[in-house]
């Protein structure tokens, strides 16, 4: 029973942030294989997840958007919002410059898997290449760290002359 629970752990945090999921594999001992296994499971459940799930969350975020900006129009506080901010800036010109290919080399490690999901499906959901780019992206990503965390790549180390 104990470890279902650390491979829930492992797929469970996988969904959120791939990186640490992998470093909980491999601190409860797992092997290169399982650590591999769980932490791209992991990660591709969370792609399809919040994928499917970002129309759903973008709705209610411009609901709850809207709800704060009548409620201070109505009370005589609004102000001007900054609504391009760097971090805007910052997504805008990565769209640009590298397209759905750079939103899911991204989205494991650096803009977590929900963010890294999200923001492919906001931009990029009528190419039906982001989904399965997005999917390569965890497994390969998964692969490497794996390998780095577990020490199976110093074992390939030794095998190059």
């Amino acid at each position: 029973m104990h470890e279902l629970v650390e491979i829930a752990t492992v797929i469970a945090v996988g969904a959120l942030k791939m990186l640490v999921a992998a470093g909980f594999g491999a601190g409860f001992g797992f092997s290169f294989l399982q650590n591999f296994l769980f932490t791209s499971i992991g990660g591709c459940i969370g792609v399809l997840l919040f994928y499917n799930l970002s129309a759903w969350l973008a709705g209610r975020a411009r609901l709850r958007s809207m709800r704060k900006r009548a409620q201070a129009i109505a009370s005589g506080a609004a102000s001007a919002v900054r609504v391009f901010t760097k971090r805007n800036r910052w997504i805008i010109r990565l769209k640009h410059v590298s397209g759905f290919v750079g939103v899911a080399a991204l989205t494991p490690l650096v803009l977590t898997i929900p963010v890294g999901s999200i923001l492919a499906a906001r931009f990029f959901h009528h190419d039906r290449r982001t989904i399965p780019a997005l999917l390569l992206s965890v497994v390969f990503q998964a692969l490497c760290v794996s390998a780095v965390l577990t020490g199976a790549a110093n074992q390939l180390v030794g095998f190059v002359p």
